[in-house]
């Protein structure tokens, strides 16, 4: 929906509320006059009495009219006020004396310079035609019906009555200008908060796939070799702090070279991701699985004793297994793995480029040995 259109919706439906409120107050106002018909106008109490009685009747339809056709509060509002003021009209000619007809022109004078214009503060022409009844019809029903002179309308408050005819929809019409220019303003604060809130997006979007690029190798998915090492160092420290056993796995993918080289560089990369996702599956929750780069992994197990880590090498051994026969792989799935177990109680401190050292010395035992079984023990069996 375009952006005028959803001004002008919200602003019918807070007028319509608005004007719902008016009604009410206006309803309220008409009942307190009652006892001024009865005391000030004993002759013609009755008449006015039903006058009011059929303007009730109609703020009453205002009302439902307000909170069920909320599209046209604008027209729903005028009907109420022009009823209003031809009311005015024929109850003025009933009164016999000029002090309570001053009293009348001025009660409802002030009513039309303050509440109408608030109550139609929708544009100066919905009060100018809601004045129309004034303009045009009061003077000549008060010089037919009325048995008072024009002298006497003149002192009873009939200069401030063409006053107010006059200030009153320039009074609607500052209020409407006012009222237009803060929805204006609101919504394009809205526009702009949105574009804002968006752009913001953006930029968190852009750093979020920034930092998991720093940290992640692409064709893996899995931590790039400095996160994997900077996880170790946290690892290690935590486990020689709390007296717990490390262990890690250093894994090589075998005969690389050989799959690039006969089914292709896609190939081979597919080689690569087969490793990563068995890597990272023998990582579990609390480990973590990195690509060092090129053809190999590490794997960081904390808490895991040299069982521990034996069953993990023996599950990513599994895996790729499993995988080969599953997706009917044409070429090899090896891996030679370098496996160490770090106990702090019983071998106290050792650094991350030790215990690296080590497993890639056991791996690369396992691989000139031309076997696919791993390399294992303690970091005092290196």
């Amino acid at each position: 929906m375009p952006c005028s259109e959803m001004e002008d919706e919200e602003s019918r439906h807070y007028r319509a509320r608005l004007n719902h409120t008016f009604v009410l107050f206006a309803m309220a106002g008409l009942a307190c006059f009652l006892l001024f018909d009865y005391f000030q106008v004993p002759d013609a109490w009755p008449t006015l009495w039903l006058g009011r009685f059929l303007l009730l009747g109609v703020c009453v339809l205002c009302v439902t009219l307000l909170r069920r056709q909320p599209r046209r509060p604008d027209d729903i509002a005028l009907l109420g006020a022009v009823c209003a003021n031809l009311y005015f009209c024929f109850g003025a000619t009933m009164i016999q004396d000029a002090i309570t007809l001053s009293l009348w022109n001025l009660s409802f004078s002030t009513s039309m310079l303050i509440a109408m214009p608030a109550w139609l503060v929708w544009g100066w022409r919905y009060q100018l035609v809601s004045s129309l009844p004034l303009i045009l019809g009061y003077l000549p029903l008060f010089l037919w019906l009325s048995p008072l002179s024009l002298k006497d309308l003149a002192g009873a408050g009939g200069a401030y009555m063409v006053a107010t005819m006059i200030m009153a929809p320039a009074l609607a019409h500052a209020r409407s200008s006012t009222f237009l220019r803060t929805v204006k303003l609101r919504r394009a604060l809205e526009v702009r908060n949105a574009e804002l809130s968006h752009m913001n997006q953006q930029l968190l979007t852009q750093q979020h796939e920034l930092e998991y690029r720093a940290n992640h190798d692409l064709l893996t998915s899995l931590p790039n070799r400095r996160c994997g090492l900077e996880f170790l160092d946290r690892t290690l420290a935590a486990s020689l702090r709390e007296r717990r056993c490390l262990s890690i796995l250093f894994v090589d993918v075998d005969r690389l070279k050989y799959v690039n080289d006969t089914f292709g560089h896609p190939q081979g990369d597919r080689l690569i991701q087969l490793v990563a996702a068995g890597a990272a599956q023998a990582a579990g929750e609390e480990g973590m699985a990195c690509r060092l780069g090129g053809d190999e992994f590490l794997v960081v197990l904390p808490g895991a004793c040299d069982m521990a880590s034996q069953q993990a090498a023996n599950q990513l051994m599994h895996h790729l297994e499993a995988q080969r026969l599953e997706e009917q792989i044409a070429f090899p799935v090896e891996v030679s793995i370098g496996r160490v177990t770090h106990d702090s109680v019983l071998q106290g401190e050792i650094s991350v480029q030790d215990l690296i050292h080590i497993a890639d010395d056991r791996m690369y035992r396992q691989k000139r040995a031309g076997r696919h079984a791993v390399v294992k023990g303690s970091n005092q069996q290196a």
